[in-house]
């Protein structure tokens, strides 16, 4: 791959250790980006033809040039996922730092996310089920295991809960997984059955880590749920979250916890069933000041999704329970994905610093979903 000279144009918003990508062709590659302005060094990757790097900083206005020089080396410590095939996981670091390790096999009922470790290495989501017996933790509803995707009516089965009558997630295969010194991605191929073992439908997970500092890491996934030669039905249940947490028990929100949204509602009471470009859930853990942030991405289906969140802990994107939230426009949530068709949803979790103003949780929200535009020059 020859030298890419490239302009970038921060737009209208100040961006700092932001995530920016440009298709570029070419094999899978790493290398080094120069900036003219300032000589500072960043780290690319490339991977399936599109180049990744992390933008240090740049004010909302401005525009820098920059040098990509293909197969330099980087001395900057990246991602590193540790995959053990025999015990069916993968644990996933940044910067030498434990992120969270994904179990996708040999689990009960469905793959989860734990922990999930954010800034000053706390654990920021609840231990139980998976660890029991924590000092201080609550053991209220088995079925939350840290970071996890449900839906608790699929085709009348329950994909939520955790009783013999439940649905099962089953591991089929690893598409893809990759790692390096801006982005490190695993994808999942599994089945949703009924405990009949018959398939409600086969979905694609992909989990991508970006490089950025501890105090604002931050986790991508997709779904994309795919119907075999049959319709897959969602019912209308707010019991469910395609993207759903479970926080630590100290940020709880009925033990001082604070759940926000973007459009101002604070507390469950103002956020619960509301729809939201983002919903975020900040308190104490482990002594430090933290917060959790789920970016719903606009071209999810009924973006601005409205949030299953609640004082006790949970936080899940749902955007099919509409018969049970305040104010929804729909008397009916149920979806239907034609035999054949597929549905997808992508999501951002970003870890934080603080609540929200500290967080900078707003113009975080405004990287993933209107980034830096930048092109190649000449």
């Amino acid at each position: 791959m020859p030298v890419k000279h490239l302009i970038l144009d921060a737009g209208p918003h100040h961006r700092r250790n932001t995530l920016v990508c440009l298709d570029v062709g070419g094999p899978d590659i790493c290398g080094v980006l120069s900036r003219a302005d300032s000589g500072k060094h960043l780290s690319g990757q490339v991977i399936d033809g599109t180049l990744y790097f992390v933008l240090d900083e740049l004010a909302a206005g401005e525009q820098c040039k920059l040098v990509f020089e293909p197969g330099q080396e980087s001395d900057i410590s990246g991602v590193k996922f540790d995959h053990d095939v025999a015990k069916g996981y993968v644990a996933m670091q940044v910067a030498g730092e434990p992120l969270t390790t994904y179990h996708y096999d040999q689990v009960p009922f469905r793959p989860y996310l734990h922990p999930l470790v954010g800034p000053h290495g706390v654990h920021m989501t609840r231990a139980y089920p998976i660890v029991e017996n924590v000092e201080g933790e609550t053991d209220d509803h088995l079925h939350h295991r840290s970071v996890w995707v449900a839906f608790g009516d699929v085709n009348g089965v329950d994909h939520w809960g955790e009783t013999e009558d439940c649905g099962v997630q089953v591991h089929r295969k690893i598409n893809k997984i990759c790692d390096g010194p801006v982005l490190g991605i695993f994808e999942h191929e599994l089945q949703w059955q009924g405990q009949d073992h018959k398939p409600s439908l086969s979905e694609t997970r992909r989990i991508s880590v970006c490089n950025t500092p501890q105090d604002a890491r931050q986790l991508d996934l997709q779904v994309i749920l795919l119907a075999g030669d049959k319709p897959v039905v969602f019912g209308d249940t707010k019991e469910g979250g395609i993207c759903s947490v479970r926080v630590a028990t100290t940020m709880d929100g009925k033990t001082g916890g604070k759940i926000e949204n973007s459009v101002g509602g604070v507390g469950e009471d103002e956020t619960w069933g509301k729809p939201a470009h983002w919903c975020d859930y900040s308190g104490v853990c482990q002594g430090k000041d933290v917060g959790i942030a789920i970016f719903d991405h606009p071209l999810n289906l009924r973006h601005p999704t409205p949030w299953h969140v609640r004082n006790y802990g949970l936080m899940a994107a749902n955007p099919f329970g509409h018969s049970h939230y305040q104010s929804s426009l729909l008397k009916d949530g149920s979806y239907t994905i034609e035999a054949g068709q597929t549905l997808a949803f992508n999501y951002r979790l970003l870890l934080h610093e603080g609540d929200v103003a500290q967080g900078n949780v707003a113009n975080r929200f405004h990287d993933y979903v209107h980034p830096p535009n930048i092109q190649l020059s000449g």
